[in-house]
């Protein structure tokens, strides 16, 4: 997916999540999209490897 339409889909899950208080679980190898969140868990051979709180 470019870059314009990736940002599109984010910026709807990201309303989504607000407007109606919803869980959302995104899994991707992009650390620009990772680190809009809330907590990022990363996995290394299959093991949590950190679980990290971005925003209070």
């Amino acid at each position: 997916m470019d870059s314009k339409n990736s940002k599109e889909i984010i910026d709807l899950l990201k309303m989504f999540n607000k407007t109606y208080n919803q869980t959302l679980i995104v899994i991707t190898h992009d650390d620009r999209i990772a680190l809009q969140a809330d907590r990022v868990i990363s996995i290394e051979d299959g093991k949590v490897a950190s679980d990290e709180v971005i925003r209070p």
